[in-house]
């Protein structure tokens, strides 16, 4: 059995939750639970690890995948088929989102500061006995 194998299991596996984690993500930001998206950036972040370790394996010397590793990576091959598109579109949800917040807060800045000039431009001394 090659050294390889587990790690390619634990990729599988990797990639599996990484596709189901993405599933439950909400395109709207406000809708999704606390934490979600960052419990999402964390398997990525494993993803990566993994990635580095079979690395050094591919390069050593004479380095061949088994078939079993074959079949793995087609399965890998399946699962980022639909991820990728599932991703994509969370990223472009989310980017038009932060997008449209900044913009508000820009032009709410803008008012604030019109309404406060006014607020402070005179004052008025009651007289009256």
């Amino acid at each position: 059995m090659s050294d390889s194998k587990p790690i390619m299991y634990a990729f599988l596996k990797q990639a599996r939750e990484i596709y189901e984690k993405a599933q439950q993500i909400n395109s709207r930001m406000e809708d999704n639970e606390d934490g979600i998206v960052e419990s999402l950036e964390r398997l990525f972040t494993q993803r990566e690890e993994t990635i580095r370790q079979l690395e050094t394996f591919m390069k050593q010397r004479n380095f061949r995948w088994s078939e079993e590793e074959h079949s793995i990576i087609e399965q890998l091959k399946e699962i980022d088929q639909k991820l990728q598109p599932l991703v994509n579109g969370l990223h472009q949800s989310f980017f038009t989102q932060i997008t449209r917040i900044t913009q508000t807060k820009e032009i709410s800045k803008k008012y604030s500061g019109a309404y406060q000039e006014m607020a402070t431009a005179g004052s008025f001394i009651d007289k009256r006995n």
